[in-house]
Protein backbone atom coordinates (compact mmCIF):
# COMPACT_ATOMS: atom_id res chain seq x y z
CA UNK A 1 0.00 0.00 0.00
CA UNK A 2 1.49 3.34 -0.46
CA UNK A 3 1.72 6.00 2.22
CA UNK A 4 0.36 9.24 1.04
CA UNK A 5 3.41 11.87 1.61
CA UNK A 6 3.59 15.51 -0.14
CA UNK A 7 6.48 17.43 -0.89
CA UNK A 8 7.00 21.23 0.23
CA UNK A 9 8.90 24.30 0.02
CA UNK A 10 12.49 23.30 1.92
CA UNK A 11 12.80 24.13 5.60
CA UNK A 12 14.31 27.53 6.51
CA UNK A 13 17.86 28.18 5.77
CA UNK A 14 20.32 28.31 2.72
CA UNK A 15 21.92 25.15 3.45
CA UNK A 16 19.29 23.15 1.56
CA UNK A 17 19.48 21.26 -1.44
CA UNK A 18 15.88 21.67 -3.46
CA UNK A 19 15.71 17.99 -3.74
CA UNK A 20 12.36 16.41 -2.86
CA UNK A 21 14.45 13.02 -1.99
CA UNK A 22 17.93 12.50 -0.87
CA UNK A 23 18.65 9.05 -1.79
CA UNK A 24 21.99 7.30 -0.43
CA UNK A 25 24.22 4.31 -1.03
CA UNK A 26 26.82 3.33 1.29
CA UNK A 27 29.24 0.98 -1.01
CA UNK A 28 31.18 -1.13 1.78
CA UNK A 29 33.66 -3.31 1.61
CA UNK A 30 31.86 -6.45 3.62
CA UNK A 31 28.53 -4.47 3.59
CA UNK A 32 26.83 -2.37 1.40
CA UNK A 33 22.69 -0.60 1.83
CA UNK A 34 20.74 2.06 0.62
CA UNK A 35 18.45 4.33 2.58
CA UNK A 36 16.36 7.20 1.09
CA UNK A 37 14.87 10.88 3.18
CA UNK A 38 12.58 13.44 1.83
CA UNK A 39 12.88 17.05 2.41
CA UNK A 40 9.32 17.32 3.34
CA UNK A 41 11.15 15.32 7.28
CA UNK A 42 14.11 17.46 7.59
CA UNK A 43 12.80 20.03 9.47
CA UNK A 44 11.18 17.87 11.95
CA UNK A 45 13.80 15.14 12.10
CA UNK A 46 17.14 15.15 10.45
CA UNK A 47 17.88 11.69 11.51
CA UNK A 48 14.41 10.24 9.70
CA UNK A 49 15.36 7.62 7.04
CA UNK A 50 13.62 4.94 5.07
CA UNK A 51 15.96 1.79 4.56
CA UNK A 52 15.60 -1.56 3.20
CA UNK A 53 16.15 -4.65 5.91
CA UNK A 54 17.88 -7.53 4.02
CA UNK A 55 16.65 -11.25 4.52
CA UNK A 56 18.84 -13.38 5.51
CA UNK A 57 17.39 -16.51 6.01
CA UNK A 58 15.10 -16.58 9.27
CA UNK A 59 16.78 -12.87 10.31
CA UNK A 60 16.77 -9.41 8.35
CA UNK A 61 20.10 -6.97 8.50
CA UNK A 62 20.12 -3.47 7.89
CA UNK A 63 22.95 -4.21 5.15
CA UNK A 64 23.46 -6.94 2.60
CA UNK A 65 26.62 -8.50 2.10
CA UNK A 66 28.88 -6.80 -0.22
CA UNK A 67 28.90 -9.73 -3.43
CA UNK A 68 27.60 -9.83 -6.83
CA UNK A 69 27.02 -12.57 -9.48
CA UNK A 70 27.21 -11.90 -12.88
CA UNK A 71 26.20 -13.75 -15.59
CA UNK A 72 28.52 -15.82 -18.25
CA UNK A 73 28.27 -13.17 -20.62
CA UNK A 74 30.03 -10.91 -17.91
CA UNK A 75 27.31 -7.88 -18.11
CA UNK A 76 24.30 -9.36 -16.63
CA UNK A 77 23.83 -9.14 -13.09
CA UNK A 78 22.20 -12.28 -11.71
CA UNK A 79 22.08 -11.84 -8.25
CA UNK A 80 23.60 -8.88 -5.00
CA UNK A 81 24.32 -9.14 -1.75
CA UNK A 82 22.43 -12.39 0.45
CA UNK A 83 20.50 -13.62 -3.27
CA UNK A 84 24.20 -13.43 -4.83
CA UNK A 85 25.49 -16.12 -1.78
CA UNK A 86 22.73 -18.31 -2.11
CA UNK A 87 22.35 -18.02 -6.09
CA UNK A 88 26.18 -19.29 -6.44
CA UNK A 89 25.91 -22.27 -4.01
CA UNK A 90 23.08 -23.75 -5.95
CA UNK A 91 25.47 -23.21 -8.64
CA UNK A 92 28.16 -24.79 -7.21
CA UNK A 93 25.56 -28.01 -6.87
CA UNK A 94 25.58 -28.61 -10.34
CA UNK A 95 28.66 -27.61 -11.36
CA UNK A 96 27.57 -24.03 -13.52
CA UNK A 97 29.42 -22.08 -10.99
CA UNK A 98 32.50 -22.24 -13.19
CA UNK A 99 30.96 -20.49 -15.88
CA UNK A 100 29.54 -17.47 -13.42
CA UNK A 101 31.31 -14.06 -11.70
CA UNK A 102 31.13 -14.20 -8.45
CA UNK A 103 33.20 -11.17 -6.65
CA UNK A 104 33.12 -10.50 -2.79
CA UNK A 105 34.61 -7.70 -0.93
CA UNK A 106 36.26 -6.29 -4.21
CA UNK A 107 36.23 -2.69 -2.42
CA UNK A 108 39.50 -2.77 -1.34
CA UNK A 109 40.95 -2.82 -4.67
CA UNK A 110 40.66 0.96 -4.76
CA UNK A 111 42.32 1.76 -1.58
CA UNK A 112 45.85 3.02 -3.12
CA UNK A 113 48.79 5.57 -1.46
CA UNK A 114 49.28 8.41 -3.50
CA UNK A 115 50.71 8.03 -6.55
CA UNK A 116 49.95 4.66 -6.93
CA UNK A 117 48.01 4.23 -10.38
CA UNK A 118 44.32 3.74 -10.62
CA UNK A 119 43.86 3.16 -14.44
CA UNK A 120 40.08 3.06 -15.80
CA UNK A 121 41.26 0.10 -17.71
CA UNK A 122 42.18 -2.51 -14.59
CA UNK A 123 40.42 -5.78 -14.13
CA UNK A 124 39.72 -7.42 -10.39
CA UNK A 125 39.29 -11.01 -10.12
CA UNK A 126 36.46 -13.32 -8.64
CA UNK A 127 36.72 -15.88 -5.89
CA UNK A 128 37.86 -18.34 -9.07
CA UNK A 129 40.53 -16.36 -9.96
CA UNK A 130 38.16 -14.81 -13.52
CA UNK A 131 38.73 -11.60 -14.14
CA UNK A 132 36.65 -8.56 -15.61
CA UNK A 133 37.10 -4.82 -15.67
CA UNK A 134 36.63 -3.29 -12.59
CA UNK A 135 34.73 -0.20 -13.84
CA UNK A 136 31.88 -2.58 -15.21
CA UNK A 137 31.71 -4.48 -11.89
CA UNK A 138 31.75 -1.56 -9.71
CA UNK A 139 29.04 0.21 -11.98
CA UNK A 140 26.50 -3.15 -12.30
CA UNK A 141 26.99 -3.12 -8.39
CA UNK A 142 25.90 0.10 -8.07
CA UNK A 143 22.93 -0.39 -10.46
CA UNK A 144 21.25 -3.00 -8.58
CA UNK A 145 21.38 -0.77 -5.60
CA UNK A 146 20.56 2.24 -7.18
CA UNK A 147 17.58 0.68 -9.08
CA UNK A 148 16.40 -1.25 -6.04
CA UNK A 149 15.65 1.60 -4.30
CA UNK A 150 13.76 3.85 -6.99
CA UNK A 151 11.38 0.71 -6.94
CA UNK A 152 10.58 1.33 -2.93
CA UNK A 153 10.54 4.98 -3.70
CA UNK A 154 7.73 4.72 -6.42
CA UNK A 155 5.79 2.57 -4.19
CA UNK A 156 5.84 4.17 -0.96
CA UNK A 157 5.20 7.46 -2.33
CA UNK A 158 1.93 8.37 -4.01
CA UNK A 159 2.03 9.65 -7.60
CA UNK A 160 5.93 8.29 -7.40
CA UNK A 161 8.92 10.65 -8.36
CA UNK A 162 10.74 12.18 -10.94
CA UNK A 163 14.36 11.98 -11.62
CA UNK A 164 15.02 15.69 -11.30
CA UNK A 165 13.42 15.33 -7.72
CA UNK A 166 16.00 13.39 -6.62
CA UNK A 167 19.53 13.62 -5.80
CA UNK A 168 22.23 10.41 -4.87
CA UNK A 169 24.92 10.19 -2.20
CA UNK A 170 27.63 7.84 -2.98
CA UNK A 171 29.69 7.39 0.57
CA UNK A 172 33.29 6.42 0.29
CA UNK A 173 36.27 6.79 3.03
CA UNK A 174 38.19 9.55 3.27
CA UNK A 175 41.90 8.23 3.76
CA UNK A 176 41.00 7.44 -0.50
CA UNK A 177 42.80 9.06 -3.30
CA UNK A 178 41.60 11.45 -5.42
CA UNK A 179 41.49 8.86 -8.07
CA UNK A 180 39.89 5.88 -6.22
CA UNK A 181 36.71 8.49 -5.62
CA UNK A 182 37.03 9.98 -9.20
CA UNK A 183 36.73 5.78 -9.77
CA UNK A 184 33.56 5.52 -7.73
CA UNK A 185 31.82 8.35 -9.26
CA UNK A 186 32.25 7.60 -13.00
CA UNK A 187 31.34 3.93 -11.56
CA UNK A 188 28.29 5.93 -10.37
CA UNK A 189 27.69 7.68 -13.39
CA UNK A 190 27.76 4.56 -15.79
CA UNK A 191 25.21 2.57 -13.21
CA UNK A 192 23.07 5.66 -14.33
CA UNK A 193 23.36 8.45 -11.86
CA UNK A 194 23.23 11.55 -13.54
CA UNK A 195 26.70 13.46 -12.76
CA UNK A 196 24.54 16.68 -11.95
CA UNK A 197 22.81 14.99 -9.32
CA UNK A 198 25.40 13.12 -7.28
CA UNK A 199 27.60 14.22 -4.49
CA UNK A 200 30.83 11.75 -2.87
CA UNK A 201 30.21 12.09 1.08
CA UNK A 202 33.55 10.90 2.90
CA UNK A 203 32.42 8.20 5.85
CA UNK A 204 33.54 9.73 8.63
CA UNK A 205 32.09 12.88 7.73
CA UNK A 206 28.55 11.57 7.27
CA UNK A 207 28.63 9.30 10.67
CA UNK A 208 29.51 12.80 12.59
CA UNK A 209 26.69 14.29 10.98
CA UNK A 210 24.20 11.90 12.03
CA UNK A 211 25.59 11.69 15.23
CA UNK A 212 25.60 15.31 15.99
CA UNK A 213 21.45 14.92 16.07
CA UNK A 214 21.35 11.70 18.12
CA UNK A 215 20.18 12.37 22.30
CA UNK A 216 22.45 10.70 24.94
CA UNK A 217 20.22 8.04 25.22
CA UNK A 218 21.15 6.78 21.92
CA UNK A 219 24.60 5.66 22.52
CA UNK A 220 25.45 2.13 24.10
CA UNK A 221 28.08 4.17 26.73
CA UNK A 222 26.72 5.65 29.80
CA UNK A 223 28.87 8.81 29.35
CA UNK A 224 25.97 10.62 29.91
CA UNK A 225 26.87 12.86 27.10
CA UNK A 226 26.46 12.76 22.92
CA UNK A 227 27.86 14.75 19.91
CA UNK A 228 24.87 16.23 20.29
CA UNK A 229 25.24 18.29 23.61
CA UNK A 230 28.67 19.52 22.93
CA UNK A 231 29.21 23.53 22.75
CA UNK A 232 30.16 25.01 20.04
CA UNK A 233 34.27 24.87 19.23
CA UNK A 234 34.15 21.24 21.01
CA UNK A 235 36.51 18.95 19.17
CA UNK A 236 36.41 15.01 19.04
CA UNK A 237 37.57 12.30 17.18
CA UNK A 238 35.36 10.43 14.66
CA UNK A 239 36.66 6.85 14.52
CA UNK A 240 35.61 4.82 11.80
CA UNK A 241 36.57 1.12 11.90
CA UNK A 242 34.88 -0.42 8.34
CA UNK A 243 35.27 -3.84 6.87
CA UNK A 244 37.90 -2.70 4.66
CA UNK A 245 39.38 0.64 6.35
CA UNK A 246 40.27 2.30 9.18
CA UNK A 247 39.48 6.19 8.86
CA UNK A 248 39.98 8.59 11.84
CA UNK A 249 40.05 12.67 11.59
CA UNK A 250 39.31 15.16 14.29
CA UNK A 251 36.02 17.63 13.99
CA UNK A 252 35.00 20.69 16.06
CA UNK A 253 31.23 21.92 16.51
CA UNK A 254 30.44 24.52 14.44
CA UNK A 255 27.41 27.05 14.69
CA UNK A 256 24.05 25.67 13.06
CA UNK A 257 24.74 22.16 13.61
CA UNK A 258 28.19 22.70 11.09
CA UNK A 259 31.13 20.85 11.77
CA UNK A 260 34.94 21.91 10.96
CA UNK A 261 37.50 18.91 10.27
CA UNK A 262 40.69 20.22 12.22
CA UNK A 263 42.76 16.81 11.48
CA UNK A 264 42.77 15.57 8.16
CA UNK A 265 41.71 11.95 7.75
CA UNK A 266 43.98 9.28 7.98
CA UNK A 267 44.49 5.52 8.58
CA UNK A 268 44.66 2.36 6.27
CA UNK A 269 43.64 -0.59 5.15
CA UNK A 270 43.55 -2.66 8.25
CA UNK A 271 39.94 -3.21 8.90
CA UNK A 272 37.48 -5.74 9.57
CA UNK A 273 38.61 -8.12 6.67
CA UNK A 274 42.29 -7.48 8.08
CA UNK A 275 40.53 -9.91 11.04
CA UNK A 276 39.59 -12.34 8.06
CA UNK A 277 42.70 -12.18 7.01
CA UNK A 278 44.02 -13.37 9.95
CA UNK A 279 41.93 -16.32 10.25
CA UNK A 280 42.69 -17.19 6.50
CA UNK A 281 45.88 -17.17 7.30
CA UNK A 282 45.61 -19.78 9.89
CA UNK A 283 43.67 -22.00 7.70
CA UNK A 284 46.72 -22.11 5.47
CA UNK A 285 48.83 -22.44 7.84
CA UNK A 286 47.03 -25.43 9.24
CA UNK A 287 45.90 -26.69 6.00
CA UNK A 288 48.95 -25.37 3.90
CA UNK A 289 48.53 -23.36 1.24
CA UNK A 290 47.76 -25.92 -1.61
CA UNK A 291 45.31 -27.77 0.74
CA UNK A 292 43.38 -24.68 1.31
CA UNK A 293 42.42 -23.94 -1.67
CA UNK A 294 42.00 -27.49 -3.15
CA UNK A 295 39.05 -27.24 -0.26
CA UNK A 296 37.63 -23.45 -2.16
CA UNK A 297 38.29 -24.37 -5.61
CA UNK A 298 36.68 -27.64 -5.44
CA UNK A 299 33.68 -27.02 -2.66
CA UNK A 300 32.82 -23.47 -3.56
CA UNK A 301 29.46 -24.07 -1.62
CA UNK A 302 31.27 -25.43 1.91
CA UNK A 303 33.40 -22.47 1.25
CA UNK A 304 30.87 -19.83 1.39
CA UNK A 305 29.31 -21.76 4.38
CA UNK A 306 32.52 -21.47 5.88
CA UNK A 307 33.27 -17.92 5.59
CA UNK A 308 29.43 -16.90 6.37
CA UNK A 309 29.53 -18.91 9.53
CA UNK A 310 32.97 -17.08 10.59
CA UNK A 311 31.39 -13.48 10.16
CA UNK A 312 28.89 -14.45 12.86
CA UNK A 313 31.54 -16.62 14.90
CA UNK A 314 34.05 -13.15 14.90
CA UNK A 315 31.16 -11.00 15.94
CA UNK A 316 30.86 -12.98 19.43
CA UNK A 317 34.39 -12.71 20.19
CA UNK A 318 35.15 -10.37 23.31
CA UNK A 319 38.14 -9.24 24.82
CA UNK A 320 37.29 -10.64 28.44
CA UNK A 321 36.48 -14.03 26.57
CA UNK A 322 37.46 -17.09 28.73
CA UNK A 323 36.04 -19.92 26.73
CA UNK A 324 36.62 -21.28 23.34
CA UNK A 325 35.02 -20.39 20.01
CA UNK A 326 33.18 -22.79 18.07
CA UNK A 327 32.64 -23.19 14.39
CA UNK A 328 31.20 -25.69 11.79
CA UNK A 329 33.53 -27.72 10.22
CA UNK A 330 32.38 -28.76 6.71
CA UNK A 331 32.82 -32.62 6.21
CA UNK A 332 34.10 -31.68 2.76
CA UNK A 333 37.43 -29.78 4.50
CA UNK A 334 38.66 -33.27 5.83
CA UNK A 335 37.81 -35.20 2.78
CA UNK A 336 40.42 -33.06 1.09
CA UNK A 337 43.14 -33.24 3.17
CA UNK A 338 42.71 -37.21 3.33
CA UNK A 339 42.57 -37.43 -0.84
CA UNK A 340 45.79 -34.80 -0.86
CA UNK A 341 47.11 -37.44 1.77
CA UNK A 342 47.60 -35.13 4.42
CA UNK A 343 46.06 -37.09 7.27
CA UNK A 344 42.68 -36.59 9.22
CA UNK A 345 41.81 -33.10 10.73
CA UNK A 346 43.05 -34.10 14.05
CA UNK A 347 45.97 -35.44 13.11
CA UNK A 348 47.17 -32.54 11.26
CA UNK A 349 46.38 -30.26 14.60
CA UNK A 350 48.18 -32.02 16.28
CA UNK A 351 50.91 -32.32 14.30
CA UNK A 352 50.55 -28.38 14.36
CA UNK A 353 51.92 -25.43 16.09
CA UNK A 354 48.47 -24.84 17.40
CA UNK A 355 47.85 -28.07 19.13
CA UNK A 356 46.53 -26.24 22.10
CA UNK A 357 44.91 -24.05 20.71
CA UNK A 358 42.42 -25.83 17.79
CA UNK A 359 40.56 -29.34 18.65
CA UNK A 360 37.83 -30.79 16.83
CA UNK A 361 34.31 -31.99 18.63
CA UNK A 362 32.18 -33.72 15.80
CA UNK A 363 31.77 -31.56 13.04
CA UNK A 364 32.60 -28.41 15.47
CA UNK A 365 36.20 -26.91 15.51
CA UNK A 366 37.44 -24.93 18.50
CA UNK A 367 39.52 -22.31 18.92
CA UNK A 368 41.17 -20.96 22.30
CA UNK A 369 40.24 -17.77 23.49
CA UNK A 370 43.81 -16.47 23.07
CA UNK A 371 43.72 -17.11 19.34
CA UNK A 372 40.56 -16.18 18.24
CA UNK A 373 41.10 -12.96 19.86
CA UNK A 374 44.81 -12.76 18.39
CA UNK A 375 42.95 -12.39 14.58
CA UNK A 376 42.57 -8.60 16.16
CA UNK A 377 45.29 -7.65 17.39
CA UNK A 378 46.66 -6.18 13.48
CA UNK A 379 43.94 -4.26 13.13
CA UNK A 380 43.42 -3.40 17.13
CA UNK A 381 47.18 -2.32 16.99
CA UNK A 382 47.60 -0.13 14.87
CA UNK A 383 44.33 1.29 15.43
CA UNK A 384 45.56 2.33 19.02
CA UNK A 385 48.44 3.21 17.89
CA UNK A 386 47.09 6.33 15.22
CA UNK A 387 44.58 7.05 17.72
CA UNK A 388 47.91 8.13 20.25
CA UNK A 389 49.69 9.76 17.62
CA UNK A 390 47.10 11.93 16.82
CA UNK A 391 45.91 12.25 20.81
CA UNK A 392 49.77 13.39 21.51
CA UNK A 393 48.95 16.69 18.83
CA UNK A 394 47.27 18.42 22.24
CA UNK A 395 44.38 19.37 19.73
CA UNK A 396 42.24 19.36 23.04
CA UNK A 397 39.84 16.19 21.87
CA UNK A 398 37.27 15.51 24.62
CA UNK A 399 35.61 12.69 22.77
CA UNK A 400 36.34 9.54 20.55
CA UNK A 401 33.60 8.82 18.40
CA UNK A 402 33.22 5.48 17.13
CA UNK A 403 31.09 4.52 13.94
CA UNK A 404 31.55 1.86 11.51
CA UNK A 405 31.38 -2.32 11.38
CA UNK A 406 34.00 -3.10 13.40
CA UNK A 407 33.68 -0.61 16.06
CA UNK A 408 30.38 -3.20 16.78
CA UNK A 409 33.48 -5.47 18.46
CA UNK A 410 33.76 -5.48 21.84
CA UNK A 411 37.55 -6.37 21.27
CA UNK A 412 38.19 -2.71 19.04
CA UNK A 413 35.60 -1.33 21.91
CA UNK A 414 37.64 -2.14 25.17
CA UNK A 415 41.27 -1.59 23.64
CA UNK A 416 40.08 1.86 22.94
CA UNK A 417 38.72 2.39 26.12
CA UNK A 418 41.17 0.60 28.25
CA UNK A 419 44.10 2.70 26.49
CA UNK A 420 42.18 6.02 26.38
CA UNK A 421 40.35 5.62 29.55
CA UNK A 422 40.63 9.27 30.65
CA UNK A 423 38.40 10.50 27.21
CA UNK A 424 34.98 9.75 26.93
CA UNK A 425 34.17 6.94 24.25
CA UNK A 426 30.97 7.69 22.39
CA UNK A 427 29.06 4.69 20.71
CA UNK A 428 25.89 5.05 18.54
CA UNK A 429 23.51 2.45 18.66
CA UNK A 430 23.73 2.66 15.45
CA UNK A 431 27.39 2.51 14.68
CA UNK A 432 26.96 0.63 11.53
CA UNK A 433 24.17 2.33 10.24
CA UNK A 434 25.83 6.42 11.13
CA UNK A 435 27.22 6.64 8.00
CA UNK A 436 24.55 5.93 5.60
CA UNK A 437 21.64 7.87 7.17
CA UNK A 438 24.82 10.60 7.63
CA UNK A 439 24.91 11.33 3.76
CA UNK A 440 21.15 11.78 3.82
CA UNK A 441 21.82 14.90 5.77
CA UNK A 442 24.88 15.09 3.91
CA UNK A 443 22.32 15.57 0.73
CA UNK A 444 20.06 17.98 2.24
CA UNK A 445 22.44 20.07 4.00
CA UNK A 446 25.90 20.13 1.99
CA UNK A 447 27.19 23.36 3.28
CA UNK A 448 26.89 22.21 6.97
CA UNK A 449 30.75 20.80 6.75
CA UNK A 450 32.41 24.24 6.90
CA UNK A 451 35.92 23.83 6.94
CA UNK A 452 38.44 20.71 5.88
CA UNK A 453 41.79 20.26 6.21
CA UNK A 454 43.68 19.39 3.36
CA UNK A 455 45.78 15.85 2.84
CA UNK A 456 48.11 17.19 0.50
CA UNK A 457 49.31 19.95 -1.54
CA UNK A 458 47.61 21.05 -4.82
CA UNK A 459 48.82 22.81 -7.46
CA UNK A 460 48.96 23.05 -11.11
CA UNK A 461 51.82 23.05 -14.00
CA UNK A 462 53.43 25.90 -14.93
CA UNK A 463 56.41 28.25 -16.38
CA UNK A 464 58.47 30.59 -14.61
CA UNK A 465 61.38 32.96 -16.47
CA UNK A 466 64.14 30.55 -16.53
CA UNK A 467 66.81 32.18 -14.31
CA UNK A 468 70.69 30.71 -15.24
CA UNK A 469 72.28 29.28 -12.39
CA UNK A 470 68.93 28.43 -10.91
CA UNK A 471 67.14 26.45 -13.02
CA UNK A 472 68.59 23.34 -14.20
CA UNK A 473 69.54 23.55 -17.80
CA UNK A 474 67.70 20.57 -18.63
CA UNK A 475 64.33 22.27 -17.78
CA UNK A 476 65.08 24.97 -20.18
CA UNK A 477 62.12 25.85 -22.86
CA UNK A 478 61.77 28.87 -26.10
CA UNK A 479 58.16 29.82 -26.11
CA UNK A 480 57.22 32.95 -27.88
CA UNK A 481 57.37 34.96 -24.54
CA UNK A 482 61.07 34.10 -23.90
CA UNK A 483 62.58 31.37 -22.53
CA UNK A 484 60.72 29.56 -19.38
CA UNK A 485 61.57 27.13 -16.78
CA UNK A 486 58.99 24.37 -17.36
CA UNK A 487 57.03 22.00 -14.89
CA UNK A 488 57.44 24.79 -12.27
CA UNK A 489 54.48 23.84 -9.49
CA UNK A 490 52.51 26.79 -9.12
CA UNK A 491 50.86 26.20 -5.74
CA UNK A 492 47.42 26.69 -4.69
CA UNK A 493 46.95 24.73 -1.65
CA UNK A 494 49.43 23.63 1.07
CA UNK A 495 49.30 20.37 3.03
CA UNK A 496 47.11 20.69 6.13
CA UNK A 497 45.75 24.44 5.11
CA UNK A 498 42.27 24.28 6.94
CA UNK A 499 39.75 25.72 3.95
CA UNK A 500 36.27 26.77 3.82
CA UNK A 501 33.83 24.21 2.17
CA UNK A 502 32.34 24.94 -1.17
CA UNK A 503 34.55 28.95 -1.57
CA UNK A 504 38.06 29.43 -3.54
CA UNK A 505 40.97 30.11 -1.95
CA UNK A 506 43.26 31.34 -4.34
CA UNK A 507 43.14 33.21 -7.37
CA UNK A 508 46.15 32.85 -10.45
CA UNK A 509 46.67 33.97 -13.65
CA UNK A 510 48.32 32.34 -16.69
CA UNK A 511 49.25 33.33 -19.43
CA UNK A 512 49.91 31.35 -22.98
CA UNK A 513 53.04 30.37 -24.32
CA UNK A 514 52.81 29.92 -27.83
CA UNK A 515 50.90 31.96 -30.53
CA UNK A 516 49.49 28.87 -32.34
CA UNK A 517 47.60 27.54 -29.08
CA UNK A 518 44.26 27.06 -29.07
CA UNK A 519 43.65 25.24 -26.13
CA UNK A 520 45.21 25.95 -22.67
CA UNK A 521 45.90 22.68 -21.03
CA UNK A 522 45.89 22.60 -17.24
CA UNK A 523 47.68 19.85 -15.15
CA UNK A 524 47.10 19.35 -11.43
CA UNK A 525 49.11 17.64 -8.84
CA UNK A 526 49.28 16.80 -5.77
CA UNK A 527 52.07 16.22 -3.06
CA UNK A 528 52.27 15.43 0.30
CA UNK A 529 55.80 17.92 0.70
CA UNK A 530 54.33 21.42 2.23
CA UNK A 531 56.61 23.16 -1.14
CA UNK A 532 57.54 21.58 -4.23
CA UNK A 533 59.25 23.20 -7.04
CA UNK A 534 58.81 21.04 -9.57
CA UNK A 535 55.87 18.89 -10.72
CA UNK A 536 58.19 15.65 -11.55
CA UNK A 537 59.68 15.71 -8.02
CA UNK A 538 57.62 14.83 -5.51
CA UNK A 539 54.66 15.25 -7.01
CA UNK A 540 51.78 13.16 -8.25
CA UNK A 541 49.42 14.05 -11.09
CA UNK A 542 46.00 13.78 -10.61
CA UNK A 543 43.95 15.03 -13.60
CA UNK A 544 43.79 17.73 -16.58
CA UNK A 545 41.08 20.06 -17.87
CA UNK A 546 41.31 21.69 -21.23
CA UNK A 547 40.41 25.03 -21.66
CA UNK A 548 39.36 26.43 -25.31
CA UNK A 549 41.11 29.58 -25.98
CA UNK A 550 40.52 29.35 -29.63
CA UNK A 551 39.20 33.15 -29.72
CA UNK A 552 41.68 34.61 -28.01
CA UNK A 553 44.26 34.56 -30.58
CA UNK A 554 45.98 38.09 -29.95
CA UNK A 555 46.45 37.34 -26.21
CA UNK A 556 50.29 37.81 -26.71
CA UNK A 557 50.21 40.30 -29.27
Amino acid sequence: MKQERKFQEPCPGNNVHDAAVVAAIDFGTTYSGWAYSLRTDLEVDRTKAYSKYWNSGSTQTEKTPTCILIRPDGQTVEAFGYDAEDRYRDLTESGEHVNYYYFRRFKMSLCRKIGEKLNRNMTIEDVMNRSLPALDVFAMSIRFLKDDLLSAVQRSILGGVRKQDMNWVLTVPAIWTDGAKQFMREAAIKAGIERRRLTIALEPEAASMYCCHLPVEATVCNTGVSISSFQVWTRYMVLDAGGGTIDITVHEVDTDNGVKEVHAACGGGWGGTTVDEEFENLLTDLLTEDGYLQFKMENMDDWCDLWRDFEVTKRAITAAANTSVRMRLPQSLGDTMHRLNKGSLSNIISRSRFTDDITLVQDKIKFSPEISKSWFHISVDKTIDLVRSILSRDLDITAILMVGRLSESSVLQDAVRSAFNNIKVLIPREESYSILKGALIFGHLPKVVTERVLKYTYGVSSFDTFVEGHHPESRRLKTDVGVVCRNILSKHVEINQRVRAGEPQVWHAYNLQFKSQTQMEISLYASEKPNPIYTDQGCFFVGKMSVDISDQSDALD
